[in-house]
């Protein structure tokens, strides 16, 4: 394979992990966040800034190396990953995102933010499953050969 295909999969990699790392604390951030704690909340929408970024670099990354690996013909796995990572991208932009600024708006209204940072845990939950999902179709021909 050439070197800008792995540099483009190794760069695909860092980013998912980096969206992944950083989406393990938006569930707690969000927590906090609805007690009002106004530093909090600016500190989640920078995380929420910083997941957008690195969900948008994943799906281009993963667009490049399919693109330049030739469109993997004939294996599946691949192109329901890239279906997913498109359902992940849509999680990351139009619930997470907009989940948190309804959850900043009430916490700066001083009303009750919980049932914003109880979905904003689920949505990173849910985005957390499709992640796994994504990783285990990346490798699925490594665990299919060992089968």
């Amino acid at each position: 394979m050439s070197f800008l295909h792995q540099s483009l999969v190794l760069l695909h990699v860092i980013t998912a992990a980096a969206w992944f790392g950083l989406s393990l604390r938006l569930g707690p951030q969000a927590r906090l966040a609805a007690s009002g704690a106004a530093a909090v909340v600016e500190d989640g929408q920078h995380t929420v800034r910083l997941l957008n970024l690195f969900m948008l670099l994943t799906f281009a990354f993963s667009m490049g190396a399919l693109g330049l690996g030739g469109g993997y013909v004939g294996q599946m796995q691949y192109h329901i990953a890239s279906a997913l990572i498109v359902v992940l991208l849509a999680f990351q932009y139009f619930l997470i995102r907009p989940a948190w600024g309804r959850l900043a708006r009430l916490a700066a209204a001083g009303e009750s933010a919980e049932p914003a940072a109880r979905r904003i845990g689920m949505y990173a939950g849910l985005g957390h499953l499709i992640w796994l999902i994504l990783l285990v179709l990346m490798f699925w021909n490594r665990f299919a050969a060992a089968l």
